[in-house]
């Protein structure tokens, strides 16, 4: 058999088609009068109806209830939707946000100081693509300390800015390491911590472990709401 005969299948009778290009063809001995005109086969007019045919046929027996049988049934466990989060670092912390509120990851630029704000969220104003954006600290809104021991940038890693938006707006924040988007899924997220010395866990919708990190999923509504407050 050669390679291309289980592109056609057998037709009902009435359905017949004429496979020439197999006998006298580019896959035949190629005596065809026309294949010198045509070139190839496939820019014959019999080629093109038997091709044809092929979408007009009638379905073998059960072929539609095999395939409405398939895509009726519910995905397996294992095959269940995955959510997406970017993992990032302030500080000690590791923290995400879903990824559909994470517009771009940017390198560290310099950042325009806003004379008469003394606000220690707002770093202040950085250029995005021609884009004036609001730059803040998370440090100070989290209530991350920066203690002395706390790691600096991996040798795979650097400092970055991530933008993120939501309806209500749009800013960047400086993180002192990305991890980038993470898949996990919804059973992957624990409870939060009974107790923590910092703000994290009233803006945080539970804890991820991803690469034995213990991660706090932040809420981006929640954390927009503190971000505004602190800027206010």
């Amino acid at each position: 058999m050669r390679n291309e005969d289980h592109l056609l299948p057998e037709l009902n009778s009435s359905a017949r088609i004429q496979d020439c290009w197999k006998r006298i063809g580019v896959f035949g001995d190629k005596s065809c009068s026309e294949l010198p005109r045509h070139i190839h086969c496939r820019n014959c007019l019999t080629f093109e109806r038997a091709a044809q045919g092929l979408f007009d046929r009638e379905p073998p027996v059960g072929y539609v209830e095999e395939w409405t049988r398939l895509l009726a049934r519910q995905k397996e466990a294992g095959q269940r939707d995955k959510e997406v989060a970017m993992v990032f670092r302030i500080a000690s912390e590791w923290l995400a946000l879903p990824g559909a509120c994470c517009l771009e990851v940017v390198s560290q630029r310099p950042i325009r100081r806003l004379p008469h704000r003394s606000n220690r969220a707002l770093a202040g104003l950085i250029s995005v693509r021609g884009e004036l954006l609001l730059c803040l600290s998370l440090e100070e809104p989290l209530g991350l300390a920066r203690a002395a021991d706390t790691p600096g940038p991996t040798s795979s890693s650097a400092p970055r800015l991530l933008v993120v938006g939501t309806s209500r707006c749009k800013l960047a924040f400086s993180a002192d390491e990305v991890l980038g988007l993470q898949r996990y899924s919804p059973e992957m997220l624990g409870s939060l911590p009974a107790t923590n010395a910092h703000a994290v866990p009233r803006l945080t919708r539970g804890i991820l472990t991803l690469n034995q990190r213990k991660i706090g999923l932040l809420d981006e509504e929640r954390l927009f709401s503190a971000l505004e407050k602190a800027l206010a």
